[in-house]
């Protein structure tokens, strides 16, 4: 019977470290809700923006397996990046962005090259770590509003932002090591 109850309890502290992490998870996403400047509905428009530009990406299904395409979408604003090989796939993408209901802008930041490689990926989403990590630790910016994604080595940053904070966030992100180039897509707010 002891050995019974020690198995029971030692299975239910197995289960409680799970609802450890989605208690995390769920403190850390409200944190990031809270800390953005867009409202929950415009939140949700742009995660909409993106689900709907994927879905339209990945019905074309001749430039869905040439291209790698990111679609990243704030408060209307919409950031295009990633590789195609040619310019009429390029295009063809932005057209179908631009008549998705609620896209204000469109940047069309992708890169007339074929798809970067797995490593190259990695080596991205590391840098991406090392910005947000340096946005997350400089106290003159909100870092929660800016929007950091790494593609082939190039930093784009994106959200509402003041001209402080995006000079501030520009000057931490080019000194981080690997990064070739920052380019920002910011909307500005006043200070």
């Amino acid at each position: 019977m002891k050995t019974l109850l020690i198995i029971s309890f030692a299975a239910s502290l197995t289960l409680m470290q799970g609802c450890a992490g989605v208690i995390v998870a769920g403190a850390a996403g409200t944190a990031s809700v809270a800390g953005d400047s867009r409202s929950l509905s415009v939140q949700m428009s742009d995660q909409n923006i993106e689900s709907k530009a994927y879905g339209a990406i990945k019905e074309e299904l001749t430039l869905y397996q040439a291209s790698r395409i990111s679609v990243i979408a704030n408060n209307g604003n919409v950031l295009l990046i990633g590789q195609t090989p040619t310019s009429a796939n390029k295009s063809q993408v932005e057209k179908m962005v631009k008549n998705i209901d609620g896209v204000r802008r469109v940047f069309n930041e992708i890169r007339l090259k074929k798809p970067i490689s797995l490593s190259k990926q990695s080596s991205d989403s590391w840098i991406t770590t090392k910005v947000k990590s340096l946005l997350l630790d400089t106290p003159e910016i909100a870092s929660l509003r800016i929007k950091v994604v790494t593609e082939d080595t190039e930093v784009f940053l994106i959200g509402l932002v003041t001209e402080k904070e995006s000079d501030k966030a520009v000057d931490v992100a080019r000194h981080v090591k690997g990064v070739t180039q920052v380019i920002k897509v910011f909307e500005y707010i006043p200070e």
